[in-house]
């Protein structure tokens, strides 16, 4: 593929991606507004996080790979059509029960997008597509979560104007992909590539093991901070109810991890892994101490300190497996990686929102924060004793 083509799919799938998962953080600011407004109950709120991880758990396991049958065009607008259904479903919302059909659309859409964009991205260049793959999700999550939270707090409409901005955006993107380079050429196995399943490439399966505990324990962190982290800032903070808080603090752990990845573009699988673990460490308690301080001076920075690591877990995990598929395994093997990925953003966040009810919030936090504390120890203690660096094809360019 010549450089044109080339930069032109990398900043077409970058910037589609950056809509999509931007779209999904841009929610959490929104449910203490969703909760004053319509008087919804905890667990409500807990169901419309839990049902856009579930259908995007299955729309990885059943459309992960059908690109690499169909094309990444075509699958790429299929997820761009459900997704704005989402927005149009979200900016007319009357009630929480809009909210959550509107959540199973965009998790439908989303696991749609992400394996056949990330795909998009590596067939495009593997090691700046890698890289891409990596990094939107936190610049995105950060930029959008946050100007949200401003349009909560300053624009009119706060409930629906976010999601209009957003379907204006998918609107520009139909006619972006339509010009693009089909990277694919069709084989046979469509339907059959429909059938639940993880496909992991045989010579990738040593790596995802070796990198999946670091990856579940931040991917578990993601999930506190786009679940509870805006009522946990809101406890820091001593009790206040600005929404801009549910938006600084998702935007203080993406864009650390953000800035984690940038400083670490050139680094091995097995470096990037063994910097973020220490990180997360670090980060976890001082979020512990700013939340029993209320001191949101200190809950932040923990929050940044534990984002950068997980900035850099997540970049460190991608660059040991996407030089283990060839190009019709990629978007296969993205969907099992973010299946495992969204398995442990989810199924722990959604147990600790359950929690809350019995527990209390903070006592629930401490709990979730030790857990992962504890994971992160065994990963690293792992990594140290480990002399087996990730193999040539694992190192990023």
């Amino acid at each position: 593929m010549t450089k044109l083509p080339a930069r032109r799919l990398l900043w077409t799938y970058g910037a589609v991606l950056f809509v999509f998962l931007g779209a999904s953080a841009a929610l959490t600011p929104l449910f203490p507004l969703y909760q004053a407004q319509w008087h919804v109950p905890v667990p409500m709120l807990q169901a419309a996080f839990a049902i856009y991880a579930l259908t995007l758990l299955g729309a990885l396991l059943c459309f992960g790979a059908l690109s690499d049958h169909i094309g990444r065009r075509r699958v790429a607008l299929m997820a761009i059509a459900i997704e704005a259904l989402a927005m149009l479903q979200f900016a007319t919302a009357a009630g929480i029960g809009d909210v959550i059909r509107g959540r199973a659309l965009q998790g439908l859409a989303t696991g749609i997008a992400t394996s056949v964009l990330s795909a998009g991205l590596q067939d495009a260049e593997r090691a700046r597509g890698g890289l891409i793959s990596g990094m939107v999700p936190m610049g995105s999550m950060a930029g959008f979560a946050l100007f949200s939270a401003v349009l909560a707090r300053f624009a009119p409409q706060p409930l629906h104007l976010v999601f209009v901005l957003v379907l204006a955006a998918l609107a520009l993107a139909v006619p972006a992909i339509l010009a693009l380079p089909e990277t694919v050429s069709p084989k046979p196995g469509a339907l059959a590539s429909l059938r639940p399943r993880v496909h992991v490439p045989h010579r990738a399966r040593a790596a995802l093991l070796r990198v999946a505990p670091a990856n579940i324990a931040v991917w578990a962190l993601a999930g506190l901070f786009l679940s509870l982290g805006p009522a946990v800032a809101r406890l820091a903070a001593g009790g206040s109810t600005d929404p801009l808080l549910g938006g600084w603090e998702i935007a203080s752990v993406m864009s650390a991890a953000l800035a984690a990845m940038l400083l670490h573009r050139k680094g091995d699988a097995m470096m990037l892994l063994r910097r973020g673990a220490p990180l997360v460490l670090l980060g976890l308690p001082v979020i512990l101490l700013g939340l029993h301080a209320r001191h949101l001076a200190l809950f932040l920075p923990g929050a940044a300190i534990a984002g950068a690591g997980l900035g850099l877990i997540v970049q460190g995990s991608l660059r040991a497996l996407v030089p283990l598929a060839h190009v019709h395994e990629r978007a296969g093997l993205m969907a099992s990686y973010f299946v495992l990925s969204y398995l442990a953003f989810c199924v722990p966040a959604f147990a600790a929102g359950f929690a809350v009810r019995g527990l209390g919030l903070t006592a629930t936090t401490d709990l979730y924060v030790v857990l992962l504390i504890g994971l992160t120890g065994m990963t690293l203690r792992a990594l140290n004793r480990s002399n087996d660096g990730p193999a040539p094809a694992e190192t990023a360019a």
